[in-house]
């Protein structure tokens, strides 16, 4: 299966023939013990991206959280390179990152270790001083309720306790916590999976509409190609009783920081 010695590739890529040459000294029985995969399976799916003409390689939070994740996202992108499909209209690498309550630092400011610019601007037009020391990622998270360090865990959506690496580890962390709260439109696994006492509280999904004032809401969200836009709900609510995530969140900032920071959150 010598599908990637191509003239072009080669005129494109450096280190290629030491790189190909490492591949060809792979064992069968070492590539499967290290992956859990049978041979015939290995074989059957090469076939497959042998022969296809594009190919988009998508991967989600369980690859970029795994503790070898640097290196198997750089081996994901040599073997996309080494059949031509990057660069290609129709393929390419792509990593799952969107989905309705996911923002990233580009439009909410969500980063678990914010840089002094970033803490200074916010602190001048809040008001109140920011805290300055850095939070916990995923997996520095999930090993801090393991110590008993975090005994709280918040979830707005999701599936933290199968989207994330190392799933009977991530299962222990949250049946640690003191207490679990999800904040949800539809039950997952991650609800069965909780701490001495948990809550779940539904709420409106994104397709529902939310009306405020006798305006309807709209919410910023963003797709799996990393493209942020405004959506508002179609749909009468489940429940007249649902709040939407942001209400659910601002009620909870006013109950708890609401008398310290005189801000508007329910605004």
């Amino acid at each position: 299966m010598d599908f990637f010695h191509t003239p072009t590739l080669l005129a494109v890529t450096t280190g290629f023939d030491a790189f190909a040459a490492d591949l060809r000294e792979e064992s069968w029985a070492a590539l499967i013990t290290e992956s859990g995969v049978a041979r015939e399976d290995i074989e059957a799916l090469a076939q497959v991206f042998v022969k296809g003409n594009n190919i988009i390689a998508t991967w989600g939070m369980g690859l970029t959280q795994h503790k070898h994740s640097v290196p198997t996202v750089q081996m994901l992108s040599n073997l996309m390179m080494m059949r031509g499909q990057i660069g290609k209209r129709g393929a390419g690498l792509c990593p799952v990152r969107g989905h309705s309550n996911v923002q990233g630092d580009r439009t909410m400011g969500i980063e678990e270790q914010p840089t002094a610019a970033f803490l200074d601007r916010m602190e001048q037009v809040f008001g109140f001083a920011q805290p300055r020391h850095h939070g916990l990622d995923v997996v520095a998270t999930i090993a801090a309720m393991m110590e008993g360090k975090v005994k709280v865990f918040i979830g707005l959506g999701g599936n933290f306790a199968m989207a994330t690496p190392d799933t009977p580890l991530t299962f222990k962390a949250l049946q640690s916590c003191e207490l679990t709260v999800h904040i949800a439109t539809k039950l997952n696994r991650s609800h069965l999976v909780h701490g001495r006492k948990a809550l779940i509280l539904p709420t409106l999904g994104r397709t529902e509409i939310d009306v405020q004032n006798g305006v309807p809401q709209g919410v910023t969200v963003e797709d799996s190609m990393s493209m942020v836009h405004i959506s508002y709900g179609l749909n009468k609510p489940a429940s007249p009783e649902l709040l939407s995530e942001i209400a659910i969140v601002s009620h909870m900032a006013e109950a708890t920081l609401g008398a310290r920071h005189k801000l508007p959150w329910t605004a």
